[in-house]
């Protein structure tokens, strides 16, 4: 939030808003109808489209610009989810997106992380925890449920925990480069001393 003085020495709070225009692709018509609500809520007047289907998501995006797009990572066929926000990502790299899902499956979750979502929320999660994640997203934060995260912390542990090869192979590309300066550099015979420039 930010402070803005008016004309006359009045203030204003400044509230940034969690989007301009949304698309919703969701296959569950109840799903749909409560993000619709809650972003009406937090942004009244602001456009939101809600599609089903990964076809219909690809006609608004080859016509309108958002700024925030969810995508049901249950899209059909299997796959479709994180197809789609790769696609997103690539026609619309500004936007932010959400993943949904009604599991937090480890595997879905990287899947959606990997193909460029920015956030990822269970559909089941209450209309109240849904609209504080986006007030975070306005203000910078991170959109990730809970039970989401722990698969995200634990993956960034089991990455850590890997024995790198990195120091192994930056000796041997050393080693080989000195043997290349080496080979190089003119012999200079025993005894000598090359001379100085003069």
């Amino acid at each position: 939030m930010f402070d803005t003085k008016l004309p006359g020495g009045a203030s204003r709070v400044f509230r940034p808003q969690p989007f301009f225009s949304a698309l919703v692709v969701e296959s569950d018509p109840a799903v749909a109808s409560r993000l619709n609500s809650v972003l009406g809520v937090l942004a009244p007047g602001r456009c939101v489209v809600l599609v089903p289907t990964r076809e219909e998501a690809d006609a608004m995006l080859d016509t309108l610009s958002f700024d925030l797009v969810f995508v049901d990572m249950q899209l059909y066929p299997i796959g479709d989810g994180a197809s789609l926000i790769a696609d997103v990502r690539a026609v619309q790299p500004r936007a932010r997106i959400i993943a949904l899902s009604d599991t937090d499956d480890r595997e879905l979750a990287l899947s959606a992380f990997a193909s460029g979502a920015t956030g990822y929320l269970l559909s089941e999660a209450e209309d109240a925890e849904i609209a504080y994640a986006l007030r975070a997203l306005a203000n910078g934060g991170a959109v990730l449920d809970p039970r989401v995260a722990r698969h995200v912390v634990a993956m960034f542990a089991e990455t850590l925990a890997e024995p790198s090869t990195h120091a192994v192979d930056f000796r041997a590309e050393s080693t080989f480069r000195k043997l290349e300066l080496r080979s190089l550099t003119p012999a200079i015979p025993e005894g000598t001393r090359p001379g100085l420039p003069g």
